[in-house]
């Protein structure tokens, strides 16, 4: 083995070595200045991905300098080729762009509760070509960047709080205003319920049903309480409906047999 080659080898493995020590830098010092604001990345993964790009592509360039290795031979002689790989690598190329739109224009960000052409789930990452979606069940669905892009997305957070619509049937022989009432008074005992005047509690009419008088209990809540305000509610309409004797209608199935 050459002196040279030898070199060149060493060479590039320290390239790659300072690439990663200066991606390592450079995170560690976005962190410290964030902090030193009072605030945290948003998109810990995103931006770390994206650094590492730039990063490692300018230490790709570095290593082909040290082997001396010049592209535009080959890049011109790939002819016919060239538009073959071109047609190959028209849909990467849509979602690498559709991507850096979506970064730039933020239409979707780390941790965000977001329903993407019926798929929901909290955005893990934003890559070059997908966008990681994380579903409620533990699957990791990964998203082509045009669809993020050209799709329609669902925020189900864009804001401090969420309503939730909750439907109560009550029979027919039950009072209706008693029933509002009593429901109204769920929602203004109940701790776990946003009482914030940016916001309305309510208790409305929905239909008549063939079982009784269905009504719509309209509350807000905050993100990290969502499910144990929905069911403290629950549990709560369910507790005082029986101290209160409002009956919740159910189906009654009448088996009748045949004699013979």
């Amino acid at each position: 083995m050459s002196a040279e080659l030898i070199k060149n080898i060493v060479l590039s493995i320290i390239t790659i070595a300072v690439a990663y020590v200066v991606h390592k830098v450079i995170m560690r010092s976005i962190d410290k200045f964030t902090s030193t604001l009072g605030k945290e990345v948003k998109a810990p993964k995103t931006v770390s991905m994206i650094i590492g790009f730039l990063v490692y592509g300018f230490a790709i360039a570095v290593i082909l300098a040290i082997w001396d290795v010049n592209l535009a031979p080959y890049l011109a002689g790939l002819g016919i080729s060239g538009i073959v790989l071109g047609l190959a690598f028209q849909e990467p190329l849509t979602n690498f762009l559709s991507g850096i739109l979506v970064l730039v224009t933020r239409k979707v960000f780390e941790s965000e509760v977001v329903d993407i052409d019926g798929l929901t789930g909290i955005v893990d990452v934003i890559k070059m070509n997908h966008t990681h979606l994380k579903t409620f069940d533990g699957k990791l669905i990964l998203i082509p960047n045009r669809k993020v892009w050209s799709g329609v997305v669902t925020k189900f957070w864009p804001g401090n709080y969420r309503r939730i619509d909750v439907d109560v049937t009550v029979d027919y022989t039950v009072n209706m205003e008693k029933a509002i009432s009593v429901l109204k008074r769920v929602l203004e005992e109940e701790p776990l319920v946003v009482k914030d005047e940016s916001v309305e509690n309510a208790v409305v009419f929905k239909s008549f049903d063939a079982s009784g008088v269905t009504l719509t209990v309209r509350f807000w809540t905050e993100r990290a309480t969502y499910f144990d305000t929905l069911n403290a509610v629950a549990s709560r309409i369910k507790s005082v409906f029986e101290q209160e004797d409002i009956k919740i209608p159910y189906t009654i199935v009448e088996v009748i047999g045949l004699k013979n």
